[in-house]
């Protein structure tokens, strides 16, 4: 009876190959992520993250033209994961740092600006600390301050996070968010990555 030689238990090129073209661009991505939410922290505003998913819906579709040649199916795809992982990680992890380590602070509106989005009109607030700095605070949409009031908030002494009224942290949802976005951007890499190494193959095997 012949036996089979240690190298022959392993998995076969082809499931390697699949495994490895889809780790790259998830660690591309996730790595990009990592280095957008902690750039963004210290603002108030989601705004900046404009440049990050030009960026990441580019990197979408030079990957998927290179896992299976379908480029903008992947970008299409993956841009909603791609906003939530973004959003959602952003607003959990300044909702987990002020919980840890925030400190309540009672600081003076001292100017208003509104900007309307999808979900209502929002207001950004320029706000004066009894040190005399001055931060940014976004209240939430449908939420306006009196200009000239006080109002309590809760900082990072660090100011590594922007400012938020007290008692509205909360990452449990956007953490969900993040968790779903994160989820269906695998889903969506790696099933592109299987389909183009059957593409591979069939191709290779009717030649």
């Amino acid at each position: 009876m012949r036996h089979r030689r240690p190298e022959d238990r392993r998995p076969p090129w082809g499931v390697r190959r699949t495994v490895f073209s889809g780790l790259v661009p998830l660690v591309v991505l996730f790595g990009w992520f990592t280095l957008a939410i902690r750039l963004g922290l210290p603002s108030a505003e989601p705004v900046g993250f404009l440049p990050f998913v030009f960026v990441a819906f580019a990197a979408l579709v030079g990957f998927g033209r290179w896992l299976a040649r379908a480029g903008i199916l992947l970008a299409l795809l993956g841009l909603l994961p791609v906003l939530a992982v973004l959003l959602g990680g952003w607003t959990a992890t300044g909702d987990e740092i002020l919980l840890s380590r925030g400190k309540p602070v009672v600081v003076l509106v001292s100017a208003e600006s509104a900007h309307r989005l999808k979900a209502g009109l929002a207001y950004t607030y320029d706000v004066r600390n009894p040190d005399g700095s001055t931060d940014s605070l976004e209240p939430g949409v449908g939420t306006r301050l009196p200009v000239g009031s006080q109002v309590t908030v809760v900082e990072d002494p660090d100011r590594l996070v922007a400012p938020q009224l007290a008692g509205r942290q909360d990452p449990a949802v956007p953490l969900v968010f993040a968790c779903l976005g994160t989820a269906s951007l695998v889903a969506v890499v790696v099933s592109t990555a299987v389909a183009g190494e059957r593409r591979r193959v069939r191709n290779a095997t009717t030649r």
